[in-house]
C-alpha cells in the first residue's frame, strides 16, 4: 500500500527539516567549552587550593593537553623541570591534594612524600596508568620511583586523607628528587 501523493512530504520539505537539525547541530557543537579554557580554570583552580582537586576527567584532559601542547608544561614549569603546580608553601601542601609536573619523564624520579605536625596521612599519588598508595609520617616518608612515560610532560597527582583528626585536611611535604 502507497501513499498518496499529497500526503508525502516534499523535498523542500526534507532540506528544510536537514537545515535545520544541521544548524542546531553546529550551534550546539560551538557552545562547548574549548578543551584549552577548562585547562586554564583548572590551572587557576589548583594553583589556589580550591575545588577539591580534579576530577578523572579533568585530570586526564590535563595530561592529554601537555602531551599535545609540551610548551604549555614549559610555561607552568617557568625555568624547572619539575615543580608543584598546586597550592603549596615550599612544598608543604594544606589542602588535601597536590600535582607535580615533570617536563619529561625521560629522567629518573622519585616522590617523596613526609607528613608534617605528627599527623600519619593516608596518601594516593597516581600518574596516567600507575598509582600507589600508602601512609607517612615525620620520620618515615613515603617514597615512589615515578614511572617512565617518555618524553611527554608527566603530571602526578597526589591525595591526602585521614591524619589525627578526620575533619581536618593533614599538612604533608611534597618533593620530587633525582
Amino acid at each position: 500500500m502507497s501513499m498518496p501523493s499529497a500526503v508525502r512530504p516534499g523535498a523542500g520539505l526534507v532540506i528544510l527539516s536537514l537545515s535545520l537539525l544541521g544548524s542546531l547541530a553546529f550551534f550546539g557543537w560551538g557552545l562547548r567549552t574549548p578543551p584549552l579554557d577548562d585547562v586554564w580554570r583548572i590551572q587557576i583552580e589548583i594553583g589556589l587550593g580550591q575545588g577539591g582537586g580534579m576530577s578523572d576527567r579533568d585530570f586526564q584532559l590535563l595530561q592529554r593537553t601537555l602531551r599535545r601542547y609540551p610548551d604549555l608544561a614549559a610555561s607552568l614549569l617557568e625555568d624547572a623541570d619539575s615543580d608543584l603546580i598546586s597550592a603549596n608553601s615550599g612544598g608543604v601542601v594544606g589542602c588535601g591534594f597536590a600535582y607535580l609536573l615533570r617536563r619529561g619523564s625521560g629522567s629518573p624520579g622519585n616522590l617523596v612524600i613526609s607528613g608534617i605536625g605528627g599527623g600519619r596521612p593516608g596518601i594516593h599519588a597516581r600518574t596516567q596508568g600507575a598509582s600507589m598508595s600508602g601512609t607517612a609520617d615525620d620520620t618515615t616518608p613515603l617514597r615512589w620511583r615515578l614511572p617512565d612515560t617518555g618524553p611527554f610532560p608527566q603530571l602526578v597527582e597526589v591525595r591526602l586523607s585521614g591524619g589525627i583528626d578526620p575533619r581536618r585536611v593533614p599538612a604533608a611535604l611534597v618533593r620530587l628528587l633525582p
